[in-house]
């Protein structure tokens, strides 16, 4: 084993993926919000009334381009925030870091009884049984692997 600690996070593909979907997506919503709000407005079941009358005519005030570039810097913002919120997990043999937004947890190895995937989650109980960290993980098998490799516990 080296003391050179493994670390999970998002590839700078898949960062670059969700800014491209988020983009599009956030382009194409906006940019048809007002024939949307148009169709809704016809059922007799929909709340929001006067916001999508607010939204249906707004293509009357902006071009389609115009909304379609104001739903792309929306995206940005939503891609941004994604991004932002996946953890990052670095295990090393002698602590355990889990970084995600602003809120970073380190375990020293001395804390730590158990460190586990349970399901779809990273759990982390100290030798009390008590849970530290319950975290949902999309990159649950590397992070159990290098778990592994590191010689963390795991019940």
């Amino acid at each position: 084993m080296t003391d050179e600690p493994i670390v999970i996070e998002m590839k700078r593909t898949d960062q670059i993926s969700v800014f491209i979907a988020t983009v599009i997506g956030g382009g194409a919503f906006v940019a048809f919000l007002p024939d949307l709000a148009g169709w809704l407005l016809q059922l007799p079941w929909v709340p929001w009334e006067e916001p999508l009358r607010f939204a249906a005519t707004i293509d009357q005030k902006l071009s389609p381009w115009a909304l379609a570039i104001i739903g792309g810097l929306l995206g940005i913002g939503g891609g941004f925030l994604i991004v932002h919120d996946e953890p990052t997990v670095s295990v090393s043999t002698d602590e355990l870091i889990v970084q995600k937004g602003d809120k970073r947890h380190r375990f020293a190895r001395s804390q730590v009884h158990t460190a586990m995937i349970m399901g779809k989650h990273l759990t982390v109980r100290d030798r009390d049984d008590v849970e530290l960290l319950h975290l949902k993980l999309d990159t649950r098998r590397e992070v159990a692997a290098a778990l592994r490799e590191k010689g963390w516990t795991a019940a």
